[in-house]
């Protein structure tokens, strides 16, 4: 079995990749270590939590985190077509020009991010939530008379301070994977994917990634790639597959009985993630997402594609600085449902949620292999609030004092009879709140930095440094996590990718000799 290249990850970068790979005339094997997309928990958007430490889910824990209680916190990530985009919260957004404007690299500045943005907004942006909750427009009123602008769209280029109902990845009121939006035209296409293939490791001949190593059941095989492998397992899976690969600190592979083919002591390196914390609030009449799964939504929204299953319960998001006259660095994301114990347990009573999530965290983290079995989770470490001025935070504690301020602030006053977490908003309480609850909001990045120094994982145009014909195109690459819900980014990363590993692809003549010895 044999390609011209062998994607590995069906996530929301793998998906793209395929489709426009394919689109050129290339032949694609694209490896997905989950299975199938199509669940009844997948296509309803308020379902997504069901899907949790299920089959479909890596369903990962980080290491114990010293600043929040010494807690292990839940990690889900897609394990299926689509990845991540078959189990996230759907919102669609570019981030910030600044974003990629301060990753300060020739080719991935925002001038050059922008026509990939634009292509992936069309194929993947449904529009503003089309029938928020009533909770949902009282949080955007309230966060108006606290002076947050709500008009236009926070998709317009540089991110500022606002207010709006969340654009989603919804097609017909169901939610629009990197798997629906791709992978059907992709098939007819030149692309054959293997599902239930854990890939194992990459194998190479001399310093040149030839093909991937994988298991599916009982079965280890081996396949080839006449132009390359291109890594697109995210965050996670990514750094895991090139360390068991040989490629990473050589000291840590070596005590594992790996044989490094490569010294590379940042693959793992620069983990970055959002951390959010959770406020509550009771809601004072039964109208919140808690009765989303009665016999009559439930009704209506297979005869319909509306009412509360059609929410993608993250339904609206403001973003503001913590510090007068700069860049966003703190957003709030409301959700007309008590979002409880990390969304593994049903909402208790009819509320609200607002989670205060950093949005430009100085903290630093790092995943690295527990073992050289593939099939055992890597050791994942976001070194949460450990940034050694105490600026996380603090920005937190900002972040919840506005909050509460729109809480508390009419039309969304008179919605709710108090907050119920934290239980008061003096420095210490919210603290104690933050390390006993805080959790992730799903966006792990930056693990294989991109960068022009040597110490970079991959170059500017994504080949892994030390190696020849692998790349990576996740977000493991980014250098800094962008101001927001990164999935777009991650879907324009993808589209840049297509061209850039296009352009260094085998000469016509190569490919067609390659094949037909492999035929």
């Amino acid at each position: 079995m044999s390609a011209d290249y062998i994607i590995v990850g069906a996530g929301t970068a793998g998906c793209v990749l395929a489709e426009r790979l394919s689109a050129r005339g290339f032949r694609i094997l694209l490896l997905e270590a989950g299975g199938d997309h199509r669940h009844m928990h997948v296509q309803i958007p308020a379902a997504f939590p069901k899907l949790f430490k299920t089959q479909r889910d890596w369903a990962y824990s980080t290491t114990p985190q010293a600043a929040l209680n010494n807690r292990a916190i839940f990690w889900p990530r897609g394990k299926m077509l689509g990845g991540s985009s078959s189990m996230n919260a759907q919102i669609h957004q570019w981030c910030s020009a600044h974003d990629f404007d301060d990753w300060n690299i020739e080719g991935w500045r925002s001038a050059d991010l922008a026509p990939a943005l634009k292509r992936v907004d069309g194929e993947l942006n449904g529009g503003a939530l089309r029938e928020p909750n009533p909770l949902t427009h009282a949080f955007i009123q309230s966060a108006a008379a606290r002076g947050l602008r709500t008009k236009g769209s926070y998709n317009s280029g540089v991110l500022e301070s606002g207010a709006w109902v969340a654009e989603v990845a919804h097609r017909d009121g169901a939610r629009l994977s990197a798997a629906d939006a791709y992978l059907g035209k992709a098939k007819t296409a030149g692309v054959r994917i293997l599902t239930h293939a854990h890939a194992e490791r990459v194998l190479f001949d001399g310093k040149r990634a030839i093909g991937v190593e994988l298991r599916q059941g009982r079965d280890v095989q081996r396949v080839t790639a006449n132009a390359g492998v291109i890594l697109c397992g995210g965050a996670v899976n990514t750094p895991q597959t090139l360390m068991l690969s040989g490629i990473g600190p050589a000291a840590q592979l070596k005590a594992l009985g790996i044989e490094a083919r490569h010294h590379a002591p940042d693959v793992g390196a620069n983990l970055q993630d959002h951390l959010m914390f959770v406020m509550h609030y009771r809601a004072k009449r039964p109208i919140s997402l808690r009765s989303a799964e009665s016999p009559a939504n439930l009704l209506r929204y297979i005869l319909k594609r509306r009412g509360m299953l059609a929410s993608n319960i993250a339904e609206a998001i403001a973003f503001f600085a913590s510090t007068e006259g700069a860049a966003p660095d703190l957003e709030i994301v409301f959700a007309p449902a008590l979002f409880e114990n990390e969304g593994l347990t049903p909402p208790s009573a009819h509320g609200f949620s607002m989670g205060v999530v950093l949005l430009a965290p100085k903290s630093r983290g790092r995943v690295t292999l527990e073992s050289s079995d593939p099939h055992s989770a890597p050791l994942i470490d976001p070194g949460y609030l450990s940034d050694p001025d105490g600026s996380d935070l603090a920005r937190i504690i900002i972040g919840a004092r506005r909050a509460h301020a729109i809480a508390t602030q009419p039309p969304l006053a008179n919605e709710n009879t108090g907050m119920m977490l934290p239980r008061a908003l003096d420095d210490e309480a919210i603290t104690t709140a933050i390390r006993a609850t805080a959790q992730t909001i799903y966006h792990p990045v930056g693990t294989c930095r991109m960068g022009v120094d040597e110490n970079s994982v991959v170059d500017p145009s994504l080949a892994v440094r030390g190696v020849e014909r692998l790349w990576i195109a996740d977000a493991s690459v980014m250098p800094a996590i962008p101001s927001g819900h990164p999935n777009a980014v991650i879907t324009a990363i993808a589209d840049r990718a297509a061209h850039l590993v296009g352009a260094q692809a085998l000469d016509t003549s190569t490919l067609r000799h390659a094949r037909s010895s492999t035929a």
